[in-house]
């Protein structure tokens, strides 16, 4: 009977499948049919010959706890579903190579923008350290150590008029700086 099962043109009957021989012989004889067929769902030969030889172990070892009534039927059905979990798998681990170089991109822009904030600091610093005296001081009250205009002038004694210029002086020379990147 083995003969007749391996022969191209012979149809393997409905039968009942138990013993390792006949697992064995079905296997052999499905089995590039199965890989050709699954390989049209992966794209990958080498994945598609992987993927039947785990429908082959499945089918060794539900064999020797159930009976099986269509052993072809079998060997598609979960061949199939093999592939189908094979690409669900792929696709979450390209989904997850996405969000990592986007996870890596965001982290060099992050780096990047830390470097190009510091360096505004610094030449944030720098243009107040060269502000004028007056201006430096008017606009550390204001805009650092939060008084009004009418507190900075009691302060300075100067009119609110003066203590609006000498601001307005430093924030011009500030946003010079802040403009040219």
């Amino acid at each position: 009977m083995a003969q007749t099962l391996l022969s191209r043109g012979s149809h393997i009957p409905h039968g009942i499948v138990r013993m390792s021989s006949q697992i064995d012989d079905w296997f052999r004889l499905y089995r590039q049919e199965l890989v050709s067929w699954i390989a049209r769902f992966v794209r990958c030969h080498e994945t598609a010959k992987d993927l039947v030889q785990e429908t082959y172990l499945i089918l060794a070892r539900q064999a020797t706890e159930e009976t099986i009534a269509q052993p072809r039927g079998f060997l598609y059905r979960t061949a199939k579903n093999l592939a189908l979990d094979y690409l669900r798998h792929q696709k979450v681990v390209e989904q997850y190579a996405v969000e990592a170089d986007v996870r890596q991109e965001e982290a060099f822009y992050s780096a990047e923008r830390a470097v190009t904030a510091d360096k505004q600091i610094e030449r944030f610093a720098a243009t107040l350290e060269n502000l004028p005296p007056l201006a430096r001081e008017v606009f550390c009250l204001i805009k650092l150590d939060g008084l009004s205009y009418r507190e900075t002038a009691l302060r300075l004694n100067l009119s609110e008029r003066q203590v609006e210029r000498q601001l307005l002086k430093a924030m011009l020379d500030c946003r010079k700086v802040l403009e040219e990147d």
